[in-house]
This record gives structure tokens, C-alpha cells and sequence, in this order.
């Protein structure tokens, strides 16, 4: 995704990929341009090193530094004292990276390390280049000769030289030192020690974790969380965790010392705001950031450091909770509540899930809160505090677990009716054939497939219109439809791509250098993700059906206007005759001077 901490100006974000993040390369500076940095506008010098750090080669990935050119720039505009030089840096290609000085001055980098006397417009210069093999940049100078004539000073143009020379290393230092600001960075971008040898991937390794758990302990201290708890977070309240693995290290970030081999109680809590929109449509929003606020300090008071607070996409307000002692979490958890509702500004409810002692059970925390939600909500309930327990509900002895749950739930995502309708018939298979449910255990399942069609909806970010099931063929009928129209959505979006790699082709056959790899990096996408994608869904791959197009458009060609087969050859994007005349003779069975021939007597 684009950065949310910074944006370059004027780039979208398929543009900002294309640009930096797609290209293959090991290393790269970019040249300077401007970029809003925690919202203000930089100038800065993109760096950008490939990933993984054992094979920068292979392109799985980029991180990418914005050096601060004020810092170099300044360095470039000092003068020469008694001289005014133009300064330019170019990379190993000669793309100006930055400058200082008249543009108008820029000689490129066609000029070895040195000093060399060039003409312009009738003045002669001292233009000195200096290269670095650490950072694959060139450094240049431009003095005018008059100015060193001018200088009393016999001894001036040495001076000159000199300074040049000492201004170029000082250049090359503050790049140089930008890039090794901090030591971990750079044994991480360059790969090797300070000796110069290839770094050990298990030392990269070990810098990689000090550098997360700096940044971390920066978050922390600044009052937040870390983003990857915030992830593992919402990855459990909208069911997209694998196991209780995730758990574990996202309650190992909240609290260091936690011991998850001890007896804990744990349990989940969601917090309603029912005037949510009209905070939206007026301006208060501070109402709805507040009250997140006093849930946070009421938390902490309550819980000390053992809970983790989240609010979601629908500003919906998640508690986790532990501790060794259930009954005084119980305690705790009502006092939170009533001193939380005398702050809050909003209308709000407090849903509670039933306690749970292991790790496995907390998956079906986030059901329960939603069950009781929509109890509250269907009683037009609010400023109420509700727990699981008190709905009642005896849940034996249907069957539905969190194994079905899960592949109901991914098999709705992913649009597979196969997959969907086999879960469903088991589903039926085990409640309505291998069990007779009486009408309070039939209502009960009702309910739970009902919470799941909520989750669902929420991972989906839908507006669930359909009130609880009545029957086994609602639901089925639920799932279903919500599966096809995901399956429609993912179809068209398919369609759109087809359309769009065909134009591409048709726009660009003439062009003899036209590949995938052009392709991809235009469309911002991996090349290896178009190759499948040609290959599964329009059954060719590129050079097939670039090869086949450009036939059809030669044999149109033939019949529509007199062209020379060299002619035709280079308007359809081939190189060479030779490799014209071998496609062509094996589609068709014949050469194109044959087929000509064969036009041409047909016209006669």
C-alpha cells in the first residue's frame, strides 16, 4: 500500500510502484524531488535497496530512505570563495540525482575523474569530476577560467583545484554519511561488514530485529501501539487468524511478561456507539475520538496493563482482557462500564463476551459480542451493559465449530460455490439428518450462523440487510448470493484486465522491443502475476498472442494496401524479415512472398 507517512507530489500510487518500487535494480538513488513527509513538504533524495537481503537479485521486495537533500544541496551552494561553481551529482547513468548553481551548466557525465578544460559559448571552464564505487555516484564541478584569471594571486588556480577537489570529498562525505547514519542501515543496504566482506544473514537478521524493536519502543513511549499488533488484532475480531500462534505473539507485544503457561481468564468486549453518524454529519468528531479516549483511561484503570483496546473501521470500540483471577475481571469489567457511560458522549452499548480459559476459545469471543449487539439492537437497547451468559443460549447439541465457520467463511470470500455448497451440505448434514433439534436448539443455530453472516459482513465492509435466519434455506440462500456476487465482482474485475492487456497489445505491436516486461512495468504490476493471469484466464501466453496478432495484422496488410514484405515486416514490429517470413510460413503453411503473389493474382 502507499505509505501513509509519506506521499510524493503529483503520484498516485500505481505511479509511485511503477516509478520506484517496480524497476529491477540492487540499489538506486533517484533523483530529488518533493515529498510530503509526516504533512510537510521535503525535498529529498529517494534511495531504494532491494530485497531479500540474501539474494538483493531476485527483486522480492524494496525499502526505500528519503535522504534530506537541503542538507547536501547546502553543501553544493557554498561558494568557492571569490568564485560562484556549478555542482551537479549524477548516478552511475548519468540522470541528475541533484545540483547547485545554473542547470544551463550541466555537462552530463561524459567526462572521466579529473579535471578537464571545456568551451562554452566561447568561455573556457575547469569542469572536475570525482565517482564513488561505495555509492555509485559521480560528482562534478564547473569554474569559470575568467574567474581564476582574474585572481591576483599566482597561486590561485592551484588553490581552485584544490578546493575543488576537498568541495567534491565533502560532497561525497555528506551523501556518504546520510546513507551510513545509522549502522544498522547500512550493513543492511550495502551487505557486508565493515571490513568490506559480505554480511552473515543471521547478522542481518539480528539488525533487523534491534531496528523493529527501536521503532517500537519509539511507538510505545509516544503512547500507541505497534502496527503489527494493531494487525493481529484486527485479524482476530474478523476471523482471519490461522491459529492461536498469532494470539500468543500479539499478547507477547501488549505485555512483555505475561505468562501464557498460567491459568488466565480471558475475555472480549465491544463497545457500540449508536450516534455514530450524526458525529460524522456534524463536525463533532472529536465526540467519537474522546470517547475512545476514556475508554483507553478507564481501561487502564481498570485493567492496569492487562487488556489491548482497538477501535475498528465502523468506529465500534474491542477490549481484550485477561487475568488470573475471573471473578475479579468480572468486577472489574462493571466498574469499568459505569464509570466509562458517565464520561462518554455518545450513546453507546457494551456487549461481554462469556469467559474463556484457553487460547482456542477466544475465537468465538468476537461471535458472542456480536450476538449480544445484535440482541440489544433488535430491542432497541442502549446504554446498557449485556454479557453472553444472560442471553441464555444453549448451544448443544447442534454442531457448528470454528473449523466450519472458517471454511464457510473463506469459501464466501474467495467466491468458491464448490467449496461453499460442501461445507453448507455438512453443515445440514450434521444438525438436520445425523440430529432432530427441537425449536430452541434449531433457533440457536439459527442465531450463531446469523453472527457469522455478521462477521462476514464486516470483513466485507457490506451492510448486512438480511434480519436473524428462520430457516436452513435462508441461510443457505445468504451464503450463496453473497459467494456469486463476490464471484461476479472478482469476473468483472478479471474481464477489465483482459480488455486492458488486448488495447495494450493493439496499441503496441508495431513496437520490435514490445515484451511482458514492458507491459507490467506500464500496468504496474509483477510481470510474473500478468504471465499467470494470460496463461489462466485467456489461456495464451504474451508472445503467443502478440505473435498471432501481428500475423493477422500482416495478412490484412497484404489484402488491404501494396506494401513490400520489408515494408510490412517493420509496421507489424518485426526486427528482421528472416524472423517475419519463419512466423509467418509456420501459421500459414506458406511464405509471404507466396501469399502476396496469391493477393495479387485474386485482385487481378
Amino acid at each position: 500500500m502507499y505509505p501513509s507517512m509519506f506521499a510524493f507530489e503529483g503520484l498516485n500510487y500505481r505511479q509511485f510502484r511503477s516509478k520506484y518500487l517496480t524497476p529491477a535494480f540492487n540499489r538506486s538513488f533517484f533523483p530529488q524531488t518533493d515529498a510530503l513527509v509526516h504533512g510537510r513538504t521535503r525535498s529529498v533524495i529517494p534511495l531504494v535497496q532491494t530485497f531479500p537481503l540474501n539474494n538483493p537479485a531476485a527483486n522480492a521486495g524494496k525499502i526505500m530512505l528519503l535522504l534530506d537533500s537541503s542538507y547536501i544541496v547546502d553543501l553544493l551552494s557554498q561558494q568557492i570563495e571569490g568564485a560562484s561553481p556549478t555542482v551537479y551529482v549524477t548516478d552511475s547513468k548519468g540522470a541528475v540525482i541533484t545540483y547547485s548553481g545554473d542547470p544551463a551548466f550541466i555537462l552530463g557525465d561524459g567526462y572521466a575523474d579529473g579535471q578537464h578544460r571545456v568551451s562554452i559559448e566561447g568561455q573556457e571552464y575547469v569542469l572536475s569530476a570525482l565517482s564513488s564505487n561505495a555509492s555509485g555516484l559521480r560528482f562534478f564541478s564547473l569554474l569559470s577560467l575568467k574567474q581564476i584569471n582574474a585572481m591576483l594571486n599566482p597561486m590561485w588556480p592551484v588553490l581552485v583545484i584544490l578546493s575543488i577537489g576537498m568541495f567534491l570529498l565533502l560532497s561525497f562525505f555528506a551523501v556518504y554519511m546520510l546513507a551510513r547514519s545509522n549502522r544498522h542501515w547500512t550493513e543492511l543496504l550495502g551487505l557486508v561488514d565493515v571490513s568490506g566482506k559480505p554480511l552473515p544473514y543471521e547478522q542481518a537478521v539480528g539488525y533487523i530485529k534491534n531496528i523493529v524493536e527501536e521503532d517500537r519502543s519509539k511507538v510505545r513511549q509516544a503512547g500507541g501501539t505497534p502496527f503489527i499488533t494493531d494487525t493481529f488484532f484486527r485479524r482476530l475480531i474478523h476471523g482471519k487468524m490461522l491459529g492461536t500462534a498469532e494470539i500468543q505473539a500479539m499478547l507477547k507485544q501488549v505485555q512483555k511478561d505475561i505468562d501464557l503457561n498460567s491459568p488466565n481468564t480471558f475475555q472480549m468486549v465491544h463497545i457500540a456507539i449508536h450516534d455514530v453518524q450524526d458525529f460524522l454529519s456534524s463536525d463533532r468528531l472529536e465526540d467519537i475520538d474522546f470517547t475512545r479516549i476514556a475508554a483507553q483511561k478507564q481501561a487502564m484503570r481498570a485493567f492496569g496493563q492487562q487488556y489491548y483496546l482497538y477501535m475498528d473501521f465502523s468506529f465500534s470500540i474491542w477490549i481484550m482482557l485477561w487475568h488470573g483471577d475471573g471473578r475479579f475481571l468480572d468486577t472489574q469489567i462493571d466498574q469499568f462500564y459505569k464509570e466509562f457511560i458517565q464520561v462518554s458522549p455518545c450513546i453507546t452499548s457494551m456487549a461481554v463476551s462469556s469467559a474463556k480459559h484457553s487460547l482456542d476459545e477466544i475465537f468465538s469471543a468476537t461471535n458472542e459480542c456480536s450476538e449480544v449487539q445484535q440482541s440489544l439492537l433488535s430491542e432497541k437497547q442502549v446504554e446498557i451493559m449485556r454479557r453472553y451468559t444472560e442471553l441464555s443460549l444453549k448451544r448443544e447439541p447442534y454442531h457448528y465449530s470454528l473449523d466450519m465457520e472458517r471454511k464457510l467463511s473463506v469459501a464466501v470470500m474467495k467466491g468458491e460455490r464448490q467449496a461453499l455448497e460442501e461445507i453448507l451440505r455438512t453443515i445440514e448434514q450434521d444438525n438436520f439428518v445425523a440430529r432432530n433439534l427441537g425449536p430452541e436448539e434449531h433457533a440457536n443455530l439459527m442465531k450463531v450462523l446469523y453472527a457469522t453472516a455478521i462477521k462476514l459482513s464486516q470483513s466485507l465492509r457490506l451492510t448486512l440487510h438480511q434480519s436473524v435466519f428462520e430457516s436452513y434455506a435462508e441461510v443457505k440462500q445468504f451464503f450463496l448470493s453473497q459467494a456469486l456476487a463476490i464471484n461476479r465482482a472478482k469476473s468483472d474485475k478479471d474481464e477489465v484486465l483482459v480488455q486492458r492487456i488486448i488495447g495494450y497489445i493493439h496499441d503496441h505491436y508495431a513496437d520490435p522491443g514490445l515484451n511482458l516486461s514492458n507491459m507490467a512495468g506500464d500496468f504496474g504490476l509483477k510481470e510474473s502475476f500478468l504471465y499467470h493471469f494470460m496463461q489462466t484466464r485467456m489461456e495464451t501466453s504474451f508472445a503467443q498472442y502478440l505473435e498471432a496478432y501481428r500475423l493477422e495484422r500482416a495478412l490484412a496488410l497484404f489484402a488491404e494496401k501494396q506494401m513490400t514484405i520489408s515494408e510490412i515486416t517493420s509496421f507489424c514490429g518485426y526486427s528482421n524479415a528472416q524472423t517475419f517470413r519463419r512466423a509467418f510460413q509456420k501459421r500459414y503453411g506458406m511464405l509471404p512472398s507466396d501469399y502476396q503473389k496469391t493477393v495479387l493474382y485474386q485482385k487481378k
